[in-house]
Parts: C-alpha cells; structure tokens; sequence
C-alpha cells in the first residue's frame, strides 16, 4: 500500500500511474472533509487555484513541450484538461470544474485507489509515501515535514487573477482576436486602452494601497507570478510589455486580454493580472479600462502563501527524501501546473520502480522532466521556484540562436522515442 498526501495536480497524476502499475494506493485530501486553504474555493481534486490555462501547446514553446512529452509518457491528467478544454488560441485551457469532475471520475473509477477525506500529517518511513500536498499544505502537516527534514521551509507569495463576468463586458469598446490571428477562432477578448487611460491605469497602480503590505513581501514574491500593481511600479512602460503588450493585436497601445474561465463563456479571466490589491481599489482601478467600465467581478484577485522545502538539499534526483518517502508538486519547488503534473509523473515513475526492486533508468538526455528535476535537485545557494523553460535543456556550446529551438525540439523527440 502506498500513501499520498494531497489530491491535487501532482497526487492525482501520481496516485493514477501507480494505480495503472498495480500498486494499492491511500490517496488523502483535506478539503474532502472540510478543512479548506485560503486559496481553494472548492473541495473538488485537482482544483486549479490561480488560472485556468495550462500554457501553450505548440512544440515551440517550452510549455508545449512539455505536455508533449507528457503525453508521450501517458500522463492522465493531461488527458483530462484535453476533456475539459476551453477556446484560447494555442493556450491548454480548460472549464475548471469539467476538469476536477473528469479527474474525480478517473480516480473513483480505479479500483487501486482508496480516496480518504481527511487531513493527513503522519508521516513513517515505514509506508511508502509521497507527499504532494502542494504549497499549502496544513501547518500540522508543515510541522511534521519540518520535524522530519530538520530544515526550514522556504516561502514566497503568489497572487491571483480577477474574473469577471461576461455580460458586463462593453462589447462595443472590446475586440475578439488571437494574437497574430492564430487559430480557428478568436479566443480571447481585448480590451485596448489609448495612451492617456493608459498611463492614468498605471498612475493608480502605482499608487494603490495592497492587502497586508509587509515588508518582507517583495523580497518572497516570485519572478514569474508578480501582482500586476507590483510591474506598474518596476517602470511606465513595464505593463505594455509584458500583460498588456499590443503586438499581434492590431495599432494600440495597449491592451488587456481576457480569457474564458469556462466552456459557456460566461466568465473571462483578466490574462497576467493577478494581484495583491485591495478588493475596493480593484474595481475602481480595472474600471477605468473603458470595455471593463461596467464590469461586475465573479472573483476578486488575491493573495496567498505558498510553501516550498529546500529540494536541492533534501531531496535526491529521483524525488526521493529518505527510505520511503517522496515530494512531489508545488512544494518541491516546481512551479506551474504542467510541472505539477510533471513531478507528480515522474515521483510515481521512481515509487514503482523502487518499490519493485527495479534501477531506474535516467529519462534521456534532452528531456523537459529530467531537466526540470535537474534545475530543482541540484545544489545551489538560493533555491527558488521553477518554471520550466528551453533555458533548462542541454545543447551544444557553439549553436546558432535561429537553430537552437528546432534542436532542442528534435533532440527531446528523437530521444524520448528511443526511451519509450
């Protein structure tokens, strides 16, 4: 019997490949019983907490790579997004709840897999477990990992995107387009701003007052997720090159994106706009954006703590801490939902393997997952979250940057066949 602790992206990815290895597994989810984060809205399995995009999909992303690679691998979940997808360009977006419900169907459908709806924070080396409790996890089960590793955890905080509801959106000061027209359809609203509301809109983040401002915030905020407020501060033109960039979307100056939430499109998420704000400033802030002038907010942004352990100290480059006992997910550091699932995958790859007495074999060289286990198990001075990125893929020294994609590509394909 094994036991995973927490039925989010990486639990329930782990907790399907170790069932389909025939393995008996005790998977636990606290929000099951009742006992919710401050993040969670919901008690459903694989909620997906700060967006609902899962990234690109085009091999000549980074992140469709990934999922590349992951399908390649049979991960479960990603079959499940596929189920729950949404219009969004070249995006892997998906209805949240269509998506927790598939991953709750292909969980209570396996006959492996006994879900308990109960905290969970004991931890003994002598049950094989793997603790995927995500970035916020409990503090008894924060103690006991703490107790257990002798260490001290690692903290950064990350925020979340407003979204409104469609029927408040002036249509008539808003376009339908992808950027660059790419796809079938156009996915995703604009909303354009001139250059005067433009830099009033920054003007007023600039200024805005946030929610529990303390001082130690900015240091722990994390590169890739930083509050929207937090960018318009850094420069005037920070947000027109980043969120807010026009390119690919006709002669403006800037524009927000909005992103469906669902598969009815009655919501639409504010693209790159989490924040930290307080809820008031919020609204009088975004309704300065002349197609969100009306706008009525489903959800407001906010902000929570997420919790990672120092992996290149504890862990080894199989995820494995001591004995019998695994990380995977958001709180080995990995950060992202497609290297949630990720680490998920390949905890429970290594769990099986060890547990049936098998060496296993490194992923090839070239490979998204064993470049991201790589970024985050090997020794540095200041550990912090990470994404997966074509930075982290091995290449030669004396490659042109025009061709570095297309190698990096072909050498993960070439090598993940043969694997396979």
């Amino acid at each position: 019997m094994i036991k995973i602790i927490g039925g989010g992206l990486a639990g329930c990815e782990a907790a399907l490949q170790l069932a389909c290895r025939g393995f008996d597994v005790d998977l636990y989810e606290m929000r099951k019983g009742g006992r919710q984060t401050p993040a969670h809205k919901t008690t459903n399995l694989a909620e997906l907490v700060c967006s609902n995009s899962l990234k690109g999909m085009q091999l000549s992303s980074a992140h469709g790579l990934l999922k590349n690679e992951l399908k390649m691998l049979g991960s479960f979940l990603l079959q499940a997004a596929e189920k729950a997808r949404v219009p969004a360009g070249e995006s892997l977006t998906v209805d949240r709840e269509m998506f927790s419900k598939e991953v709750e169907r292909l969980i209570a459908q396996s006959k492996k897999i006994t879900l308990h709806s109960e905290e969970c924070t004991e931890l003994a080396y002598e049950t094989p477990t793997l603790v995927a409790a995500g970035p916020l996890c409990s503090d008894a089960l924060a103690a006991q990992i703490k107790e257990l590793t002798g260490g001290e955890f690692l903290r950064f905080f990350d925020a979340i995107a407003p979204v409104i509801d469609s029927d408040s959106i002036d249509y008539e000061q808003a376009f339908a387009m992808n950027r660059h027209e790419k796809g079938e359809t156009a996915d995703f609203i604009n909303c354009p701003l001139d250059k005067e509301t433009y830099l009033e809109f920054v003007k007023r983040l600039r200024e805005a007052d946030s929610i529990e401002e303390k001082p130690f915030e900015k240091k722990e905020l994390f590169e890739g997720c930083l509050p929207v407020e937090e960018m318009a501060r850094r420069g005037i033109d920070t947000l027109r090159f980043g969120p807010m960039r026009p390119i690919g979307l006709g002669k403006h100056y800037a524009v927000i994106q909005l992103r469906a939430e669902n598969s009815q499109k009655t919501l639409y998420n504010m693209v790159g706009f989490q924040t930290r704000l307080k809820h008031n400033t919020q609204k009088e802030i975004f309704r300065l954006v002349p197609a969100l002038k009306n706008a009525e907010f489903a959800r407001l942004g906010s902000m929570h703590r997420n919790t990672f352990i120092k992996s290149p100290e504890l862990l080894d480059n199989s995820l494995k801490f001591k004995s019998n006992i695994w990380f995977a997910g958001q709180i080995t550091g990995a950060e992202g939902y497609t290297e949630a699932i990720a680490t998920g995958w390949y905890a429970a790859w290594n769990m099986a393997n060890s547990l049936q007495n098998k060496v296993s074999e490194p992923l090839p060289q070239g490979s998204c997952i064993r470049a991201l286990i790589e970024a985050m198990t090997t020794p540095k001075e200041d550990f912090q979250p990470v994404n997966f990125n074509f930075g982290l893929l091995p290449r030669p020294a004396n490659l042109r940057k025009s061709e570095k994609k297309d190698f990096l590509i072909n050498q993960n394909r070439k090598n993940l066949i043969i694997f396979i």
